[in-house]
């Protein structure tokens, strides 16, 4: 006997609650949930997982030796090891329990032999299984059986439920018995209970028909005197009934439920509204006369035929009608299951469990029903490639029911990647329909950066899957309270950085700090030349592990801050940022590459040559086709850092020699006589030009001394030109900040020789020091340094 994954395991033996019992895959839900019932039991209990999570700690606070990651050193001297069915042969842990022959058990083995002192409910099916569980738990706790219940969700209630265990005392035990890996064929149930069948799990079952054999199998582990519950709905559970009636049967014939008329126990819907469904319930001769009609506060079909179930289940036992309606009335449901996280900007998001294409349907009509006449915009994480693979087109279908569709990568699981599956392929398929409007989004962290621009007021997003795509409902619920600014925002102040200009971010960090209200702001310094922090400043390994900050503020300079680099880790992590994106700021950064885009919309700039060497070619180049003066910089970089003005050719060498101490390419251009000037854009959709500023350095030369030394540099603003050639720089700097794609922000420089702007660079992330020329530009305009910032910070959280 074998695990899914091939390890050999042991039969014919037992454990008993003395020995030390160690778990490997402690952290998952199943497992965690049987190791907290060890440990009640008083058993010695130690486990690994792969990583570090809450579960882990919350077990260590029970007494469990709970450890990250797998660690044959850490394992200790267990008598019994339990691996989950995600674990592999070649897990070190497994390596070592075989070489010490240590008995080795998988989950559901350890399930049955707990259950072993208990009566057992088990309920199984392709879905349902764990709303149906609950409310089975929840009516038997009701009448005061005090069950104890294993099931595959947490339910959000009060001791002496723990997420998804209950240690009840009683003789009954509910527990969600499920197909996959046939781990349902070690319980040995006194009534089991099957919701449906459909086509799943096939990764491991191979063919539906060997699923529905099965199910056969499971159904035969109820005893003579025991009961077989089914939805006489499900086509796949008549199919199965059929083949175990051609094997025998069951010394009981099945009993049946659901909403079509050949049910022993029947309903009809006689209400549905927002907030629940009533039905009458319609019995055979084998139960009570009664034609109840109870609620609950759940709603699509499916769920009346879950509550069917656990009804069927309670009159089994002997429980008074009043009891079971009460108790539905009042569930309270499982996490994941239509739940709602919460509401920002009066859309409303909602986490669902749904992932294969029955549940897709009824988890959106049920939607449908509880939110009428609101947008239902869907997120959707696929799960499993096997899955993907087998039920492509069920999924395209039953998500072509939302309005808005969002796709992502397929939640791997267990399994490695399938040449030609993936997630893209649902995303064509609706793309390929008239609707629903669809986006592929592979990484989940920048889902919301993506989606918010499509919302609309009253919409309702629900995040489905089974993977984690559960995590995305908070992220997308901060993002839309940022929006909003419905709270205090953590802003990420960007600063320092790598590059030579690191002091003039500094500077201009530390002074947008200074400025952001306290009272809307906690503002966080970051210097991404940091590995870790220290003194007051985030690395980047907080910024990569500490939660999200709302959006970032970036006055990083020069290399890795303005040339896209730094805004591609943002979007990787699904943090919004000020400024231009990664391709405008890439593209800006090349100077030699922004001369073609500002030449191809009709731009003058200073004729150019781009070298990558100072030999003899380059330098005829150079001297063949441009004219003196000239002035070499290099090609990405700023603050005039690297630049040499050369007015004799002997001169050109030494200019290239220092530039290539900058960068590996240098930018060879003709000096142009004339006006030198700066003009400030902000925004995004409708970006607004500030007046040019003049610039008139003492010295004459326009360096890093004359930029950032108090008084070497006359700002003059407006520049002092004629109103046409001011408009005319203006238009010219809108139109350099939108043909490469700016936003935000951005500062073009020029110089006028006679009425001709020259464009020689465009500044995605202009310095906001003291003596910077867009604070000094905005100023002029009547906009303070404050309310700069506060405008800059604002345009990213309209992109939120």
């Amino acid at each position: 006997m074998y695990t899914p994954t091939g390890i050999r395991l042991t039969t014919n033996r037992e454990p008993s609650l003395s020995m030390r019992f160690h778990c490997v895959g402690i952290g998952g839900a199943g497992m965690s949930a049987l190791a907290r019932w060890l440990r009640h039991k008083g058993a010695a209990v130690s486990g690994s997982d792969l990583v570090e999570s809450p579960t882990l700690h919350a077990l260590r606070a029970i007494g469990v030796d709970a450890y990250a990651a797998h660690d044959a050193h850490r394992m200790g001297q267990p008598d019994w090891v339990v691996v989950s069915d995600a674990i592999h042969p070649d897990n070190p842990e497994v390596i070592e329990a075989i070489r010490r022959e240590i008995p080795i058990w998988r989950r559901s083995q350890l399930m049955g032999w707990l259950l072993r002192d208990h009566k057992v409910i088990a309920i199984a099916g392709t879905h349902g299984k764990s709303t149906t569980t609950a409310m089975t738990a929840t009516i038997l706790e009701a009448a005061g059986h005090d069950p104890l219940v294993l099931i595959g969700a947490d339910v959000p209630l009060p001791e002496p439920w723990e997420g998804n265990l209950r240690l009840g005392k009683g003789e009954w035990a509910v527990v969600e018995a499920c197909e996959a890996y046939d781990s349902f064929l070690d319980i040995q149930p006194q009534i089991a209970l099957i919701t449906n069948i459909e086509p799943d799990h096939l990764d491991y079952h191979g063919a539906f028909e060997r699923l529905l054999k099965s199910f056969v199998n499971f159904a035969k582990h109820v005893p003579r005197e025991g009961y077989l519950i089914a939805c006489g709905d499900s086509p796949g559970v008549r199919e199965m009934l059929k083949m175990l009636h051609g094997i025998g049967g069951h010394e009981r014939p099945p009993i049946l439920y659901g909403l079509a008329s050949h049910n022993d126990l029947r309903a009809e819907i006689t209400e549905r509204t927002p907030t629940h469904t009533a039905f009458r319930v319609y019995n055979s001769h084998w139960l009570s006369d009664a034609e109840p009609t109870l609620r609950i506060p759940y709603l699509s079909e499916q769920n009346v035929q879950n509550a069917l179930g656990a009804i069927c289940i309670a009159l089994l036992l002997g429980i008074p009608t009043e009891v079971i309606a009460g108790a539905l009335a009042n569930f309270r449901g499982v996490k994941r299951r239509q739940e709602i996280v919460g509401e920002a900007m009066s859309i409303t998001v909602v986490d669902d469990y749904a992932h294969h294409p029955t549940e897709i349907r009824a988890a959106l009509s049920a939607l449908r029903q509880r939110f009428p006449n609101r947008r239902l915009v869907v997120v959707y994480q696929p799960h499993l490639y096997s899955r993907t693979r087998d039920q492509l087109h069920g999924l395209i279908d039953s998500l072509g029911a939302a309005d808005f569709v969002v796709v992502t990568d397929i939640y791997p699981a267990r399994e490695q990647p399938i040449p030609g599956v993936s997630a893209a392929l649902i995303a064509d398929g609706l793309l390929e329909r008239d609707s629903p409007p669809t986006l592929y989004v592979p990484v989940k962290e920048q889902i919301p950066s993506r989606l918010i621009p499509h919302l609309q007021p009253n919409d309702v997003v629900v995040v489905m899957g089974a993977g984690d795509i559960e995590k995305v409902a908070p992220m997308l619920l901060r993002r839309l309270e940022a929006r909003g600014q419905a709270r205090r925002l953590t802003v990420a102040v960007l600063m320092g950085g790598d590059s030579p200009e690191r002091d003039v971010s500094l500077l201009s960090g530390l002074r947008v700090m200074q400025v952001l209200d306290p009272e809307k702001y906690h503002v966080v310094a970051v210097d991404p030349a940091l590995m870790t922090g220290k003194e007051g400043y985030w690395g980047l390994q907080e910024l990569l592990t500490r939660e999200r900050p709302d959006v970032a503020f970036i006055v990083l300079h020069g290399r890795h801050g303005e040339d896209g680099s730094v805004q591609g880790l943002l979007e990787l992590l699904g943090i919004p940022y000020t400024g231009s994106g990664v391709l405008p700021s890439a593209l800006a950064m090349n100077k030699y590459i922004a001369k073609m885009v500002f030449h191809e919309v009709g731009l003058t700039t200073p004729p150019a040559l781009l070298l990558s060497d100072a030999d003899d070619e380059s330098l005829e180049r150079v001297r063949r086709r441009l004219r003196l003066p000239i002035i070499v910089k290099p090609n990405q970089g700023g603050s005039t850092l690297g630049a040499t003005r050369v007015f004799e050719w002997d001169a050109l060498p030494r200019a290239l020699r220092k530039a290539f101490a900058y960068d590996q390419n240098a930018l060879v251009e003709e000096l142009i006589e004339g006006v030198e000037v700066s003009v400030p854009v902000l925004g995004r959709r409708e970006p607004y030009v500030l007046p040019p500023v003049e610039i008139a350095p003492k010295s004459g030369y326009y360096d890093f001394h004359a930029k950032y030394a108090p008084g070497e540099t006359e700002e003059i603003v407006p520049a002092r030109l004629p109103a046409e050639v001011l408009h005319l720089l203006q238009q010219t700097a809108i139109t350099a900040h939108l043909a490469l794609g700016c936003r935000g922000m951005s500062r073009v420089d020029m110089i006028v020789r006679e009425t001709t702007p020259y464009v020689l660079e465009v500044n995605t992330i202009p310095g906001l020091t003291p003596t910077s020329l867009l604070p000094r530009s905005a100023e002029a305009a009547g906009i303070a340094f404050g309310e700069l910032v506060e405008r800059i910070l604002c345009d990213a959280l309209e992109e939120v």
